[in-house]
């Protein structure tokens, strides 16, 4: 069993138990995931797979490169449906809301002509929504990959974020469908599959169920890099970061004059209740954003994007994170 990382190293082990030998081909918690160039013997590790495990989302390209350079491809259990590659980012120094006006003025002009027609179809608007709910129930039936609304799917200026093991409620829903899967590939322990996810998938629940009763609605934050931002969302937390800076960071690339002053002026100033900081992804600029808000006493926390070495699993480290969250919120209140 191989996996891109030890985040689902840990959780596939949980729920496979002795039955399976599970290996992460990244699980050094100072190496940047997305930049990850696999090696000869990574090569040699997905040769001897029965089954691979990607995130996808482009956060993993390496992995399912190599599963298709073996003939693996059909071994692949990807989390994120569809081509596991980087979508190319809109220029980030492009500042889109200058077009606006222009675009506006289009779409004016096309509501203006189209008037009647739309008349027309408003009439048959309702038996339309009827039939657009069923076939949403019906996808969501057979693609249980997908999860929730907002896994893999906040898109915005080229940027996706694909960094669902922070969305707490899909991978509570990752652990039950990868152990149904698991009982087709060896049925002679699916129950015992279908046991330890079930197990897993309640602890992830109540971690879950803890995250959202923090309640920080009313307070913001700033990301040096998108990891966290599922988590900080459902704790209620409005996330104040630009999305082409998300996006040109997740290319790799430096972001723009204009947005970088931007988040430094929004720590700086205290725009912001917390900046959350990716150090495996840490930037010359991404440094000074936290340079800029420790100096104006704003909140800093650390979200990886593999397990840290003082953390002994998936579980403990979220509920690290939990803690910390709950901690900066509460100091906020007073």
């Amino acid at each position: 069993m191989i996996t891109s990382t030890d985040v689902y190293a840990d959780l596939v082990q949980e729920i496979l138990g002795e039955t399976a030998e599970v290996t992460a081909l990244v699980d050094n918690p100072a190496a940047d995931p997305h930049s990850y160039e696999a090696t000869p013997q990574d090569r040699l590790t997905v040769d001897g797979a029965d089954v691979v495990v990607a995130n996808g989302g482009g956060y993993d390209p390496f992995l399912t490169r190599l599963a298709a350079t073996s003939g693996k491809e059909d071994a692949v259990y990807q989390l994120i449906e569809g081509d596991n590659a980087h979508v190319e980012a809109e220029d980030p120094q492009e500042d889109s809301s200058e077009e606006a006006p222009a675009e506006d003025a289009e779409d004016e002009h096309a509501e203006d002509e189209h008037a009647e027609d739309e008349h027309a179809e408003d009439e048959h608007a309702e038996d339309e929504h009827a039939e657009d709910e069923h076939a949403e129930d019906e996808h969501a039936e057979e693609d249980v990959h997908e999860g929730h609304d907002h896994a893999g799917e906040e898109e915005s200026g080229g940027f996706v974020n694909e960094h669902i093991w922070y969305d707490l409620a899909a991978m509570s829903d990752f652990a039950q469908d990868f152990s149904a899967h698991m009982a087709e590939v060896s049925p002679e322990n699916a129950e015992l599959y279908a046991d330890n996810a079930a197990a897993l998938a309640e602890e992830i629940d109540a971690l879950d169920e803890r995250n959202r009763a923090i309640e920080a609605e009313g307070m913001s934050f700033l990301a040096t890099e998108a990891v966290s931002q599922f988590l900080l969302t459902d704790a209620g937390f409005e996330d104040a970061t630009d999305q082409q800076f998300l996006a040109a960071v997740e290319h790799g690339d430096d972001v723009s004059a204009r947005l970088y002053q931007q988040a430094l002026n929004a720590a700086a100033d205290q725009e912001i209740d917390l900046l959350s900081y990716n150090p495996q992804t840490e930037t010359n600029q991404s440094a000074q954003i936290r340079e800029a808000a420790e100096g104006a006493d704003v909140a800093v926390l650390d979200f990886n994007e593999t397990i840290p070495d003082e953390h002994g699993s998936y579980l403990e480290w979220m509920e690290a994170n939990i803690d910390a969250v709950e901690t900066v919120v509460e100091e906020s209140r007073g």
